[in-house]
């Protein structure tokens, strides 16, 4: 027979039990750090990416439990990271850490059980490291395009040009995996041959530094360096898309969701108003297929592909010397696109360059010079409004077009004919809406929702029975504080997480946030009954309004309180 009684019916035992004891607390054991669940096993080295979970087995008697994180495994006042206190013997750690590798172990965590005024000793020490799993690794790309793979726990990434024309280096900021070959191509394509390049994760942290001071860097190392060959040259031919390219690939044949923000790449030059072939261009995207509603707008390239940048587009020549100077291979360096506007004369404003929505209209904004030496950079940033929210996909799409741009030179003195010093100007070819009206628009998807289960199971462990426990099945019961996992969404720096008590309609009762990929639901054992939650991350990049990304599934779980099974 196997009965099921409540906490009701032993708690003056248990208590009276508890109280009284004169036994000490022993040390909890077996305490480690996982990344989904509890029983999945230590890493061999030790090593994660972000700051692990931790669980250990419980210590009879104990009533709550105090866990310390520190720099050293002596755990003196300098090291020491933080401390915190739970009731389960489960915990999730709210500090991003920095990169660091010790001998062997630069973070250590330890914990102890406390009751009443007992205090047992600290448990063993449990050290690890924290480093980027992987280097970003180079990917197939199409012509005019550079592309690496996503690192988890990336923010963004910084990308390093080597021996662009002119003799630069050039580094410059992207939130995404891709990008453009715009120092090669714009001005002289011939001298697009083979582009030589690396790259490395960046990571924006909340705080620059842990609270006992050690310092926390927003960089992983550099990748080796990559080479991507180009072929230098377009084929005069009309337009058409080729890709919309991130972590996914979307064709207009086969559309995806992207996670990061995609960068576009088009066959053919089109054509200039006087039909001659084109050697700039601009992308532009849209909320819709007839392309009415711009979201963004590309900066003038020569590349047969644009990928936006966290920095200011390349510097377009502004006078007729500039322009030869730029023909003849010279790097202008980063900086503003004043003097561009649309078929019909609106004056435009590129993404890159602080553009919100690119719409029509607007004043021209600022850009940051290239400056002087080997290597040129920016600190300025658009990022802001070089990426773009989820949309709804499947449903919602978004949609870009690419129009061929033309110079256009005006003497100031038309008795002297063209000067040196004569401006010139960047005006698109035809109108983005005729574009798109004649078939020249393709779609893509943009959603980056967070990993709660894996193919069986939910990413929870937590008590139930006297013992910690990881989900066995796809509602899983705990007695308390469960802590749950997830797999990280691409760009998100924290994440939201919403309880509901019922499915539908959803119903938020409680909130949570959290600045790693983990966290223990606020639960108690008087939460007694069925509980739904869910997750989404934050990207601080977005827009003001839009920097919540797609909630994950949601995830069934049931508390069970004070239950104890008595078999006979």
């Amino acid at each position: 027979m196997k009965l099921v009684l409540s906490a009701c019916a032993l708690a003056l035992v248990v208590a009276s039990s508890a109280a009284g004891s004169s036994v000490p607390l022993r040390a909890p054991q077996g305490l480690h750090a996982f990344e989904y669940v509890a029983d999945e096993g230590v890493r061999p080295d030790h090593t994660y990416a972000d700051m692990p979970a931790f669980a250990w087995a419980p210590a009879r008697g104990a009533q709550r439990y105090e866990l310390q994180l520190a720099t050293s495994r002596r755990f003196n006042e300098a090291t020491l990271v933080q401390t915190s206190q739970t009731t389960a013997p489960v915990a999730s750690i709210q500090v991003q850490v920095p990169w660091m590798t010790g001998n062997p172990y630069a973070l250590w965590v330890r914990v102890r059980a406390l009751s009443g005024k007992r205090t047992s000793q600290w448990s063993v020490p449990f050290g690890f490291n924290t480093r980027w799993r992987s280097l970003p690794e180079r990917r197939p790309s199409s012509d005019g395009l550079i592309r690496w793979s996503p690192v988890a726990g990336a923010t963004g990434y910084e990308v390093l040009y080597l021996g662009v024309p002119g003799g630069y280096n050039v580094h410059f900021s992207t939130i995404t995996n891709v990008a453009d070959e715009r120092e090669w191509w714009s001005f002289h394509a011939g001298l697009a041959t083979n582009v030589q390049w690396r790259v490395r994760a960046v990571r924006v942290v909340k705080s620059a530094a842990l609270p006992n001071g050690v310092p926390v860097t927003r960089f992983g190392p550099y990748s080796p360096v990559y080479t991507t060959p180009t072929s230098g040259a377009y084929t005069s031919a009309p337009l058409a898309g080729l890709a919309a390219s991130s972590d996914v690939d979307s064709t207009s044949k086969s559309v995806h969701p992207h996670q990061l923000m995609p960068g576009f790449a088009w066959k053919g030059s089109g054509y200039k108003s006087d039909g001659t072939p084109a050697g700039l261009w601009r992308v532009y995207v849209f909320s819709d297929k007839q392309c009415i509603n711009p979201v963004m707008v590309g900066s003038v390239t020569g590349s047969p592909a644009w990928a936006p940048r966290d920095t200011a587009p390349l510097k377009t020549p502004g006078t007729v010397k500039e322009l030869g100077d730029a023909v003849n291979g010279k790097y202008l360096g980063m900086g503003g696109q004043e003097l561009a506007y649309a078929a019909d004369g609106t004056q435009l404003i590129p993404a890159e360059q602080g553009g919100a929505s690119a719409s029509s209209g607007g004043s021209s904004g600022s850009g940051s010079g290239s400056g002087s030496g080997s290597t040129t950079s920016t600190s300025s940033t658009n990022a802001a409004y070089t990426t773009l929210p989820d949309n709804g996909w499947p449903e919602g799409r978004y949609w870009w077009t690419v129009v061929p741009v033309e110079l256009a030179v005006f003497p100031a003195d038309p008795t002297k004919g063209v000067q040196d010093s004569d401006k010139v100007e960047y005006h698109d070819a035809v109108l983005a809406q005729d574009a798109c009206a004649a078939g020249q628009v393709w779609p893509f998807g943009i959603q980056s929702a967070p990993l709660t289960t894996s193919s069986q199971t939910p990413y929870i462990s937590g008590l139930l029975a006297g013992r910690v426990t990881s989900a066995s099945r796809t509602s899983p019961r705990f007695s308390e504080l469960p802590l749950i996992t997830w797999q990280p969404a691409i760009g998100a720096q924290s994440y939201e997480i919403e309880l509901s008590r019922t499915a539908y309609p959803w119903k938020p009762v409680r909130k949570q946030t959290s600045v790693v990929t983990s966290a223990v639901l606020n639960l108690t054992r008087s939460d007694v009954g069925t509980w739904y939650y869910r997750v989404r991350g934050v990207n601080p990049y977005l827009v003001a309004g839009a920097q919540k990304m797609t909630w994950s599934r949601t995830v069934k779980i049931r508390i069970t309180g004070d239950e104890f099974t008595v078999v006979k």
